[in-house]
């Protein structure tokens, strides 16, 4: 089977070749334990049209825990794992996509990215003209704005610009039928439910759950965060049987990947939860678990499955199930020390601090690299100082340790995430 043909090398040779060839460069902002970008490996980068639709494009893989990858981040406005970013020839961004999106919606926002910019436009310039009302936009425009990843826009496409504001001015301004569904999704979210009007809110939401397609299509949305819209909306008991009916048909899509239709057993779980939870939701999750897991082969997919099996579980009230799951992975995974976070933050539920400080210190003594090494570390002392404040030379060790983390860094340590963990921290290294 083909696979994406990453250029190697520094990110600067990367822009430089795709000016030569004139050519978009796709960027890929990640890190080895983070759940989403293992589902992007196994559900979009896995996929033969993607593979394809690669070839149109210079390819770059960043690494969170590469030399200089801190820095480049902070240039690029690179921060929450993972970004996906189509850039133009010349280096200016086309368009942030949204990793949640699953394969196939994802290579359809892909085509309408590099079709836009085909046709000379981009996100920067749809946005600017949707907001100006300088002309009208193209269905291809609002559908770039409309799939726009927003959550890791870090300011690149927004400016100055309130989130809210500008998808309520979207919103009015938009006339493609399904981009307006899309965007008034992202305008609830932003808002919190505030100056929207609750019944028309419902009223929309009853719409986009009753129908099929619009349901698959915003997917994404409704499986993260469809229990809040419902919040925001009237008509719970309505919206609540609507919205799990369509969660029903993709917890058996077969054309779904595993993770994906496990989010959709969750989100039954938790709709559940909204009114009267029954033993047989709790019983379905326990066995759906199960039967994902042990079909799951692939390590990608396997990772980001594992992590969405717990938080299901957990949803469940299976939290013994829970750790059974974790405790079971640890010997397979590719990056055991992110699921012993959530081992600690199980035996913190527990109340258990004993294992919530044998968890973190296990986490950060099996973490590799240098960013996800301070990372761990930080949270490991920070428990400490929560957690033991009075074992001095518990804590004395970790901040030695830490202090090791950080001259391996180097200068990457005081830059986007690594500067952002460090910050956390301030009387600690001051003292």
């Amino acid at each position: 089977m083909a696979a994406i043909a990453w250029q190697h090398g520094g990110l600067d040779a990367a822009f430089a070749l795709a000016a030569q060839q004139q050519r978009p460069l796709f960027l890929y902002w990640g890190a080895v334990w983070c759940p989403p970008c293992n589902r992007v490996k196994s559900d979009i980068f896995a996929r033969d049209e993607f593979v394809q639709r690669s070839a149109e494009v210079v390819c770059y893989h960043l690494d969170g825990d590469s030399a200089g990858a801190q820095a480049l981040a902070a240039q690029y406005g690179l921060r929450s794992y993972p970004t996906l970013v189509l850039y133009a020839p010349d280096g200016s961004e086309i368009t942030r996509l949204p990793c949640e999106l699953d394969g196939e919606l994802f290579v359809a926002a892909f085509d309408a990215a590099l079709a836009v910019h085909a046709a000379g436009s981009s996100a920067a310039a749809a946005l600017a003209a949707a907001l100006s009302g300088e002309r009208k936009l193209s269905a291809g425009e609002w559908s770039l704005l409309s799939h726009y990843s927003w959550d890791t826009d870090e300011g690149r496409l927004l400016g100055t610009r309130a989130l809210a504001p500008t998808l309520l001015a979207l919103v009015h301004a938009c006339d493609d039928a399904d981009a307006s569904v899309r965007l008034q999704l992202h305008a609830q979210l932003a808002t919190a439910g505030k100056d929207i009007d609750t019944a028309v809110n419902a009223a929309l939401l009853l719409k986009v759950f009753g129908d099929a397609r619009l349901a698959r299509s915003n997917m994404d949305i409704l499986g993260n965060s469809g229990i809040n819209l419902i919040k925001y909306a009237t008509r719970r008991e309505e919206l609540v049987a609507a919205l799990g009916s369509a969660a029903a048909q993709w917890a058996d899509d077969f054309w779904l990947s595993a993770p994906d239709r496990l989010t959709a057993v969750r989100l039954q779980m938790r709709l559940g939860r909204l009114l009267t939870p029954t033993q047989g939701l709790q019983e379905q999750v326990r066995l759906r678990v199960e039967e994902a897991l042990a079909a799951s082969t692939d390590p990608y997919e396997r990772h980001t499955l594992v992590n969405t099996a717990v938080s299901a579980l957990n949803d469940a009230g299976l939290s013994a199930q829970a750790e059974q799951v974790l405790l079971a992975e640890l010997p397979r995974s590719h990056a055991p020390y992110y699921f012993m976070l959530s081992l600690a933050s199980s035996a913190k539920r527990r109340g258990d601090a004993a294992a919530v400080l044998d968890w973190y210190g296990k986490a950060w003594q099996a973490a590799v690299g240098p960013a996800t090494r301070l990372q761990w570390g930080v949270t490991y002392l920070s428990s400490l100082l929560e957690l033991a404040p009075q074992d001095s030379a518990r804590i004395e060790q970790a901040r030695q340790g830490l202090r090791a983390d950080i001259e391996i860094a180097g200068d990457d340590a005081h830059q986007q995430r690594n500067q952002a963990q460090l910050q956390k921290l301030p009387a600690v290294f001051n003292a």
